[in-house]
């Protein structure tokens, strides 16, 4: 009674070692054209990763590809004529998104090396698999994503269009708000135009200007809590960036910020609960 859990928690430990060795493993796939590379990826069976050598490239167990495997296999061409390009790109992309076919195409592609190096499949070298790219005889348009395409420069075109007139809008209606606080607020509406373009282009630089923009306005109408710590959020993504102009106009608005609300504690009469605005961000 007692022997056939031993043996079937046997059979399961073997099983789990085998499925632990297929999830180590991994091959390299080079696709390329003459001297130009066009991808390149780790195919491991959890998943498909590009292989990038700056930063030596790491699973999702944060394990180095250099410390895993300390010798690297001789390079095989998968089809020394090339493959058809459709053919190639079809493929990686049925690796990428399906685990079934991904596990059937490791089993080929091991055998595929046993047969070229003569020698069984060794799971401690890097394993490296050449696809070489040819210009299929037949080709196809795509009409269908031709036309998202030119919708997608021409909403581009358009809305950098629109950007840069509501910012020369925007700039004079600041400039106004100075004197005029009713300038202001239209100046403050404007840039919340701009906020909402900048979002469309996603163009996180170009939306932390427009926050700004915001700011600016509210510092002219007399508000300045709220800029204070806009202006402080996005000094710090500017520095994250190292976008210098960005940093530029961080520093001046705190520049307007510290200025307005001096003058501001010096016109009223009545008793304020102070806003500290160090000289610094």
């Amino acid at each position: 009674m007692m022997k056939g859990p031993s043996t079937i928690t046997l059979q399961n430990i073997i099983e789990l070692h085998k499925l632990r060795r297929e999830m180590d493993v991994r091959l390299r796939l080079i696709i390329y054209r003459d001297n130009m590379i066009f991808n390149d990826i780790i195919v491991r069976l959890q998943a498909v990763f590009k292989y990038d050598i700056g930063e030596r490239f790491k699973g999702p167990a944060g394990d180095n590809i250099e410390n895993t495997y300390k010798n690297v296999a001789k390079p095989v061409c998968l089809c020394a004529k090339g493959l058809n390009s459709y053919l190639v790109s079809a493929y990686i992309v049925t690796l990428s998104k399906s685990f079934v076919y991904r596990k059937s195409a490791m089993k080929v592609l091991k055998t595929f090396l046993r047969t070229c190096n003569n020698l069984a499949f060794d799971e401690g070298y890097l394993q490296i698999i050449f696809i070489r790219l040819r210009m299929p005889k037949k080709q196809f348009l795509d009409y269908k994503w031709n036309e998202k395409l030119m919708q997608m420069v021409l909403e581009k075109q358009e809305t950098d269009c629109a950007m840069s007139w509501l910012s020369t809008l925007g700039g004079a209606f600041s400039a106004l708000g100075e004197e005029f606080k009713h300038c202001a607020e239209i100046a403050g509406k404007i840039s919340v135009r701009q906020f909402e373009l900048a979002l469309r282009l996603d163009n996180p630089l170009l939306v932390a200007r427009c926050r700004l923009y915001s700011a600016l306005s509210l510092i002219q109408r007399g508000c300045f809590t709220t800029p204070k710590y806009m202006i402080q959020r996005i000094y710090k993504f500017a520095l994250r960036e190292k976008d210098v102009r960005l940093q530029n106009m961080c520093l001046g608005i705190w520049a307007k910020l510290r200025h307005n609300y001096k003058q501001y504690k010096q016109k009223e009469s009545v008793s304020l609960k102070t806003l500290h605005i160090s000289s610094k961000i």
